[in-house]
């Protein structure tokens, strides 16, 4: 299905070119074609990778649920794949959200040998940047978690017939985390219906949810979530700070296992560092966290709350009864505001006209909680970040070095955070402008308006490409590329189309035309970012 708005915008170029003209010359000939083929402004970018970050090859992308009706790729067509590790998600320019507004829905990411992940995204009128996926095998178990399996008989009905406790020692530390399964325990699948096997497998994982590298193994890969359900039903969106998290699984005879006859206890450990971010208290016995479940619907749901038992000499721990199997979180839970929070960035650098990479991260009671790449420059210098706590985040943004350019207090709900950023990129290094036109063939004069895409770039000989920003309408400055005489390898991602040019030297001023005729750029020879790909658009309009 293609976007109503794209067809409109082609059909009435079509009536301004052939009304009225009646000779067999063709009318695009001396036609500057003041028209963008990107007619989406408000769109978001997202990056899928392994937990090593490399591309996955064969993933699979699916709006599930949400607010997806005016959602397109840039080419405004409901297709949605991956270009090279990249996606980008486009609003109809119909519909213009904000951040009082944001259009929220969920991806879902599916790829063999992999877990499904859904994520929830919104798009408001701030830059949403670059946002990264991990996807994760289910046999592999990264740093900051660790796992159990084991194997328990069952009688002819299905049930246990002793008591059996799994222990896993703790991802957090001080001790193991442990299920016990009473004696004649049966075990049911979605319907209630009891499954009958020889025995049955059990999966227990501990996870480390404040650690970066085990945190993707929870749904939705992230510690916010815009879709809570709280003790007394209502929903909300907001950040977690979890002090125990465990994934539990089980087959029997193939099939999941998704209920019990009676409850299960789980007892996991809790750190002795813990420290609230809400009230900033430290854990103590009788501290009460809540307890959370998601059973792979992308909701987490309060079931109950737990008291801290033990001390810090002995180890804190919580235990609690369980009913279903899924995912469950002891911790609290921080509420976001209902709008997107909205940061403006300035800085004397942006008056040269330059363009450049950088990282935003969103911290609260210490750890990283939301982050992002964006392309900043005077014209796109507002960024939105959303489901993060009402209060206590800081923002932190760094260049694309991994240096620490500002930070400060993220304002309160319907407020604009004001940050001054000194220059990201070199301030005493030379600025290259990149300048690219493209002339249909045929035509005398260029395109001036070409559509926006992400531009990376590496040190030729080396293997890890970066982000060097967004390029937009052919135009980027930057002070991040040398211009003495270093060669450099350069990637463009636009729409399905992806282009990988090596060994180019950058000058101080790289303008160029992509086209046919003398003195244009053609195929291997297109340039720095070689835009002949965007020739091929010449057809389309």
């Amino acid at each position: 299905m293609m976007m109503k708005m794209k067809k409109i915008a082609i059909y009435t170029l079509m009536v301004a070119l052939f009304g009225g003209i009646s000779s067999c010359e063709s009318p695009l000939k001396d036609f500057n074609l003041q028209i963008s083929t990107e007619i989406i402004e408000h769109y978001v970018t997202l990056r899928v990778v392994d937990a090593n970050g490399d591309n996955v090859n064969g993933v699979s992308v699916s709006l599930v649920s949400g607010d997806t009706q005016d959602i397109y790729n840039m080419e405004g067509y409901k297709d949605f794949k991956l270009t090279d590790n990249l996606i980008t998600l486009g609003v109809d320019p119909k519909r213009t959200p904000t951040a009082n507004n944001p259009i929220r829905f969920r991806v879902q990411f599916a790829a063999t040998g992999y877990n499904t992940q859904t994520i929830p995204v919104a798009i408001t009128d701030a830059s949403a940047g670059i946002q990264t996926v991990v996807l994760t095998k289910p046999l592999e178990v990264p740093d900051g978690a660790e796992e159990v399996v084991e194997n328990v008989d069952l009688e002819a009905d299905g049930s246990t017939s002793t008591a059996v406790t799994v222990e896993v020692p703790s991802a957090v530390g001080q001790g193991d985390m442990a299920l016990t399964i009473p004696s004649g325990t049966q075990f049911r699948d979605a319907s209630g219906a009891v499954i009958t096997g020889t025995n049955v497998q059990i999966v227990v994982t501990s996870i480390d949810a404040n650690n970066e590298d085990a945190v993707v193994l929870l749904p939705g890969g992230d510690l916010r979530s815009d879709e809570v359900v709280l003790e007394g039903g209502s929903t909300a969106a907001g950040t977690f700070s979890p002090a125990a998290v465990a994934d539990i699984k089980m087959l029997v005879n193939g099939i999941q296992v998704r209920q019990f006859s009676q409850p299960l206890v789980v007892s996991m450990p809790v750190p002795a560092n813990y420290v609230s971010p809400i009230t900033g208290q430290p854990i103590a016995a009788g501290t009460v966290f809540q307890v959370f479940s998601n059973s792979g619907d992308g909701v987490w749901r309060f079931e109950q709350t737990s008291t801290v038992t033990g001390s810090a000499s002995s180890g804190f721990r919580v235990s609690f009864p369980v009913t279903h199997l899924t995912f469950y979180m002891a911790g609290e839970f921080a509420e976001a505001c209902s709008s997107a929070r909205v940061i403006n960035f300035s800085g004397d650098w942006m008056s040269s006209g330059a363009t450049y990479p950088i990282r935003v991260d969103a911290v609260w009671g210490g750890k990283v909680i939301a982050t992002g790449e964006y392309s900043i420059n005077a014209s796109n210098n507002t960024v939105s970040v959303m489901n993060v706590p009402a209060s206590g985040v800081t923002i932190m943004v760094y260049n694309n070095a991994g240096n620490i350019l500002e930070e400060g207090p993220l304002a309160g709900c319907g407020q604009v955070t004001s940050m001054q950023l000194p220059n990201p990129g070199d301030a005493t290094g030379t600025i290259s402008t990149l300048q690219l036109y493209v002339r249909c063939p045929g035509q005398t004069n260029v395109i001036t308006l070409l559509p926006t895409f992400q531009l990376f770039y590496r040190a030729s000989g080396t293997t890890e490409f970066k982000y060097l920003g967004e390029v937009n309408n052919g135009y980027l400055r930057t002070s991040l590329l040398k211009t003495d005489g270093t060669e450099y390898d350069f990637k463009a991602i636009w729409g399905e189309r992806v282009k990988v040019v090596n060994n180019h030297t950058v000058s101080e001023d790289n303008a160029a035309t992509v086209g046919t005729a003398p003195g244009d750029i053609i195929g291997e020879h297109a340039g720095l970012t070689n835009l002949a790909i965007l020739t091929q658009e010449c057809n389309n309009l």
